[in-house]
């Protein structure tokens, strides 16, 4: 072999052997990609849970239908669970409860009012406190109630103030799916004919509020900011946020 066909076959051997090299070397996308220092300040925020973003929209006081309610038993809501809950009272706008809104949600009915409260009348069809009920009054703030509703059962109450009262009629025939009327309407002061039956026994038809303890707790601090988110509608033009605040369509 001539001095010059050497030269070409050692060229062409050393270009094939660099050829190889070259395709031994991974591919950019299959290279391992080490993490980064992360930098100080630059973690990403948590998404905030929809319960949170609900509260932040304030009190609804529109009142909706009756929603449909599960067959099956369910713990009663806590805390924001509640802010779920569908506005409801079937009694007639211009005869429902002042201050006092009420929501379902499940099978759970919650009543709130507030003002010269001075105790309650008149409980029936409730089922036992602490399962069926619960029940929170406190002299001159707020009464709170969470009721488990019944099919076949007409739960009723008057919450009382000073100067009225908020009467609470509960309608769930047997053969119905859900309950006829939530209504909770206004009326007279109560005439405290039934308030030695079971007064001082939890559990009682009626009960005179007390101070209690944890009274100035978050249940009165919802209800300043519901009165006040109501007056400020109301001022507004909001019909709605006026028949919760004064019971009737515009508040002098």
């Amino acid at each position: 072999m001539s001095a010059r066909n050497t030269f070409v076959c050692s060229a062409a051997l050393a270009l094939a052997l660099l050829a190889c090299k070259k395709e031994e070397q991974p591919s950019p996308a299959a290279t391992e990609v080490k993490p980064t220092t992360p930098v100080p300040g630059a973690t990403a925020t948590p998404t905030a849970p929809a319960a949170a973003a609900a509260t932040g929209s304030g009190p609804s006081f529109k009142v909706s239908e009756v929603p449909d309610i599960p067959a099956t038993k369910s713990n009663p809501p806590q805390g924001t669970e509640w802010d779920q809950g569908v506005p409801v009272n079937t009694q007639g706008a211009n005869a429902r409860a002042k201050r006092c809104s009420m929501h379902v949600l499940r099978e759970w009915l919650r009543i709130y009012c507030s003002g010269d409260i001075i105790g309650y009348e008149k409980k029936e069809d409730f089922g036992d406190l602490g399962s069926d009920y619960y029940e929170k009054i406190v002299q001159g703030k707020y009464a709170s109630f969470v009721i488990r509703l019944k099919k076949g059962d007409n739960q009723k109450i008057r919450i009382c103030r000073e100067k009225n009262r908020a009467s609470l009629f509960v309608s769930w025939p047997p053969s119905s799916d859900k309950p006829k009327n939530i209504a909770l309407g206004d009326g007279p002061p109560c005439d405290g004919s039934d308030w030695g039956v079971g007064y001082g026994k939890a559990g009682g038809q009626a009960k005179k509020a007390g101070p209690a303890e944890g009274a100035e707790g978050p249940d009165l601090e919802m209800l300043k900011s519901i009165d006040a988110a109501a007056s400020k509608e109301c001022k507004a033009g909001n019909k709605d946020a006026c028949m919760y605040y004064c019971g009737a369509t515009s508040c002098g």
